[in-house]
């Protein structure tokens, strides 16, 4: 329903090319839906669904380690060590760092849940190598996000399972979690005068660069940004258009161009407060699913997201778009596996 939206969204934009080259980097979003709908039930098994998650778990794993690999090499070499190869946009030059941390605290939820008859060693370390990573790529929101996923995960054991031992053993991890933010200094930088960062002069052609300052800006301004088509928004493909034009009546330059950097503020741009009704009736449909104590971690996850979704406009890189779709439809199929045991 959502792709649906944006292609119904090409009749009235100007812009056809980049509402097709939208549509396109979107595609996945409609290929993963139709593939679902088609899927044997004898592969919808959670032994085959964390089958799934364990491949991406461990193609995450390995671009973590090349990633590090060849962040130490390069602070290596020069005279002394350059930390800053190991951190932050350096560590993941490949991919966007919002996104590999999106990518890490999910896997780390995952390794929380996936039912591990032995080797609890090893998910401990699993889950402080990724907490340690996450630090490592300093990513604002994939901090904060991690942070409130250890405290639900400790008194989800804690209140919840009342598994006592547990407590202790994940207590372990998020020591290292935290300590990593001690050790690692420059961390501490990007947190510096965030407050002033967010204090912005328009209409004097102020070149702003730091990225709170970049999202300050447009969440101050979302309401006259959605006024020209509050409804059914400008179309597909001319939200860049809208958001370049507002930029320079405002007398702001980014140095490039940049989305609203909030999903559900870019989703209302293009497709009005239609679209962003429909998209908010997907998620809050798929939470609905797993509001019961034993799914806790699982309806936590599409906060999560949600949470990340607030900061990043997900759905208009193929980077979120595709991993997006995965989780979404592996979400699914265990709201879907959830439902046939019920009625059984």
């Amino acid at each position: 329903m959502f792709y649906l939206l944006h292609c119904i969204g090409m009749f009235y934009t100007s812009d056809v090319n980049e509402g097709l080259k939208d549509l396109s980097i979107k595609l996945p979003l409609l290929l993963f839906s139709l593939a679902f709908f088609f899927i044997p039930k004898r592969l919808l098994t959670q032994e085959k669904l964390w089958n799934v998650f364990s491949s991406f778990a461990l193609g995450l794993l390995i671009m973590q380690v090349f990633s590090l690999g060849n962040g130490l090499v390069n602070a290596f070499a020069g005279e002394e060590f350059n930390i800053k190869e190991i951190l932050y946009t350096r560590l993941g030059k490949k991919t966007h760092t919002t996104y590999f941390s999106l990518y890490t605290c999910f896997a780390f939820m995952m390794f929380y849940l996936m039912p591990f008859k032995k080797h609890q060693a090893l998910r401990l370390i699993t889950m402080s190598w990724l907490a340690i990573f996450n630090v490592l790529l300093s990513s604002r929101i994939g901090v904060l996000a991690m942070v409130f996923i250890c405290v639900v995960i400790l008194c989800n054991e804690l209140f919840i399972k009342k598994q006592y031992v547990n407590v202790l053993r994940y207590l372990i991890v998020c020591v290292v979690f935290a300590t990593s933010f001690f050790v690692v200094k420059e961390f501490n930088n990007r947190y510096a005068n965030i407050v002033a960062k967010t204090q912005i002069e328009t209409n004097k052609q102020t070149k702003i660069v730091d990225s709170v300052s970049q999202r300050s800006f447009i969440y101050s301004n979302v309401a006259e940004i959605l006024k020209k088509s509050p409804v059914i928004g400008v179309g597909t493909g001319d939200v860049k258009g809208e958001l370049e034009d507002f930029y320079s009546q405002k007398g702001v330059d980014f140095g490039r161009y940049l989305n609203a950097h909030n999903q559900f503020v870019q989703t209302a741009i293009a497709l009005g407060v239609v679209g962003l009704i429909c998209f908010l009736i997907a998620l809050f449909m798929l939470s609905y699913n797993f509001w019961t104590k034993e799914n806790l971690i699982l309806l936590l996850s599409i906060a999560i997201l949600g949470v990340f979704m607030m900061t990043e406009s997900i759905l208009e890189r193929q980077q979120g778009v595709h991993f997006f779709a995965f989780y979404f439809v592996w979400l699914s199929a265990f709201a879907k596996i959830g439902k046939n045991k019920t009625k059984n």
